[in-house]
């Protein structure tokens, strides 16, 4: 036996038959009948399928025939609902820009305009089928307003279903319908007032953070500045205090660094030797003290734990150099100290002494 969409077998074909209330869509049920069939429901109306492709209408009105074979019996029947019925459901319209929603209620009031469209499209709930192009419309007016303009979009969906434009609605359905769109203005006034208060409370917050951020900065403002005061020694500390964890990272930092303080004297000193400023034969107690300060650079081992920062190790003493004809001209060492022997230890040879022979 054939079963209807809310699952309770048909009556046989010649008893009554009476429509749900709620119905949800005009195609009711298809069978195949097992003799001639004669329509007498007149809350239905019997789509009629032959083999021949034709198909016949019949109300209790009257039928109305297509390609009807002259001797064929129809291979299919479909029942569709006649008379007004309604669907009923909600809706959320989005604001401008998507930042909220406007909650609305829909009614579509819906009659069967075509009998054999209904049957061919098997429209079995009408909400399902329409709420798509329905919400497709109204989104492009309810996005023109935002959350507390409620009023005025309720206002310009009822000017735009009063349009005219929406008298095909459904129809490629076979349904001739009238839609009711009504806003929650309440809902909407509420959501509105939650979004200001949300809004506010924000506000607070954030002021809130920024002003506790400003306390941290003012209260931490001194400790900063002795710690840069302090110097490298004192920073390295204290990170190795905050975190023993970082010990080999902060040792190896220190070892870069004093590798960088060994290259940078040896080059600068192998640079004075190479461009003649110079000679190695006026390498004097200052220039071996540079050179002595490198090897020690050069050799420094940790043996008893963290060392001295690089910026903490002794710097070699250097000569006091006369200001050069630019800023940025390399330092020129000094002249070679007079010679306690005439014409010993730098290989310049003394005046002649007046009265002396060549």
């Amino acid at each position: 036996m054939t079963h209807n969409q809310w699952g309770r077998p048909w009556p046989p074909q010649d008893e009554e038959f009476v429509l749900p209330h709620d119905l949800r869509g005009p195609f009711i049920r298809e069978f195949a009948p097992q003799a001639a069939y004669r329509h007498r429901n007149s809350q239905v109306a019997s789509v009629l399928y032959y083999k021949n492709g034709g198909h016949s209408i019949i109300t209790v009105r009257g039928a109305e025939h297509n390609n009807k074979p002259m001797m064929g019996k129809p291979t299919s029947v479909c029942w569709i609902a006649r008379g007004q019925h309604q669907a009923s459901f909600q809706l959320e319209l989005p604001t401008y820009g998507d930042r909220s929603r406007f909650k609305a209620g829909a009614d579509v009031n819906w009659e069967v305009s075509d009998f054999y469209l209904a049957a061919e499209k098997r429209v079995v709930d009408v909400e399902r089928m329409l709420r798509p192009p329905l919400e497709a419309r109204l989104r492009g007016v309810s996005r023109r307003y935002g959350l507390d303009s409620a009023q005025q979009v309720d206002e310009a969906i009822q000017d735009e279903l009063a349009s005219g434009r929406w008298s095909g609605f459904g129809a490629d359905l076979g349904l001739a319908t009238q839609v009711f769109i009504r806003i929650d203005l309440g809902q909407a006034a509420a959501d509105h007032q939650a979004q200001m208060v949300a809004v506010e409370k924000g506000s607070k917050v954030q002021e809130a953070i920024d002003s506790a951020n400003k306390a941290r900065v003012a209260a931490n403002i001194d400790d900063a500045q002795k710690l840069i005061a302090a110097g490298e020694t004192f920073q390295y500390a204290t990170m190795l205090a905050q975190d023993p964890g970082r010990a080999n990272e902060i040792l190896g930092e220190l070892q870069r660094q004093a590798r960088e303080q060994r290259h940078g004297a040896l080059d600068y000193l192998t640079n004075l030797i190479n461009q003649g400023v110079v000679q190695r034969h006026q390498i004097d107690d200052q220039v071996q003290a540079l050179i002595e300060y490198s090897r020690s650079v050069s050799t420094t081992v940790f043996p008893n734990g963290l060392p001295q920062a690089p910026t903490s190790l002794p710097i070699p003493p250097m000569p006091a150099v006369p200001p050069g004809p630019a800023d940025d001209a390399p330092a020129i060492p000094p002249a070679p100290p007079n010679d306690t022997v005439p014409g010993q230890g730098q290989g310049v040879q003394d005046a002649p002494s007046p009265g002396a022979r060549e």
